[in-house]
């Protein structure tokens, strides 16, 4: 997921940006963002990304002429927040079948409430391909817990108590998990900190009541990563 952030005025770019990080921060998760100051910087941009928080009135192309472009060319797959001055405008915000419409100053449960009706419904996820005894599995990374390495294999830990085998190397998954929320707290631990309840400077404990041991040099690191 990747939100785009679109207003001409400086003060209400940044109270937006302030929230987003809140948001990023109290969910304990990695949205990627970007700020505009015009939509003729973004309309050719549209494909790379999700959520569209936008001003209502701006000069040069306005937020209702840029989600009329959005729905003709991507139809219901982008997710359109306005953020404006008006009341008036939640009719206008019908018509392009905005996401939410939220009034300026924008208050902080309004915002998250915003978030949180699209993300109820679109889970940010990763989505792996790996081979289990000859057998392809695919796996959801918001299903799982931990990976850990075991020899030459590494083996996912997920939240219904399944486990999978593959051999891969830990640091490839890590790469291909980065963005989605994983610490890699050991050499051998790679845990996903949304599943994280509980931890100490060498073990965390995890949603299932699972401890996973962490290394000593990892926790100051890690406690940003998880307070983030």
């Amino acid at each position: 997921m990747k939100i785009a952030i679109c207003d001409d005025e400086r003060p209400a770019r940044e109270a937006v940006v302030t929230l987003l990080e809140d948001y990023i921060r109290e969910k304990r998760c990695e949205i990627p963002y970007e700020v505009f100051e015009s939509y003729n910087d973004l309309k050719d941009r549209i494909e790379e990304f999700n959520i569209f928080l936008m001003d209502y009135e701006t000069p040069e192309i306005n937020g209702m002429e840029f989600a009329r472009m959005v729905r003709e060319k991507y139809g219901e797959e982008k997710a359109i927040i306005f953020i404006t001055s008006y009341e008036s405008v939640v009719y206008e915000a019908y018509e392009v079948r905005a996401l939410r419409y939220i009034l300026k100053p924008v208050k902080k449960d309004k915002f998250f409430e915003a978030l949180n009706a699209y993300l109820d419904t679109n889970v940010v996820t990763k989505r792996l391909t790996v081979r289990q005894d000859g057998q392809v599995e695919v796996i959801e990374s918001c299903d799982i817990l931990y990976v850990s390495a075991d020899g030459k294999d590494i083996v996912f830990h997920l939240d219904d108590d399944r486990t999978v085998v593959c051999r891969e190397k830990l640091e490839e998954i890590e790469n291909k998990l980065e963005g989605f929320g994983f610490f890699r707290i050991h050499r051998k631990n790679l845990v996903n900190l949304s599943k994280v309840e509980s931890f100490m400077n060498n073990y965390v404990v995890l949603t299932n009541g699972e401890s996973v041991e962490m290394s000593t040099r990892k926790y100051a690191d890690f406690r940003i990563a998880f307070t983030k």
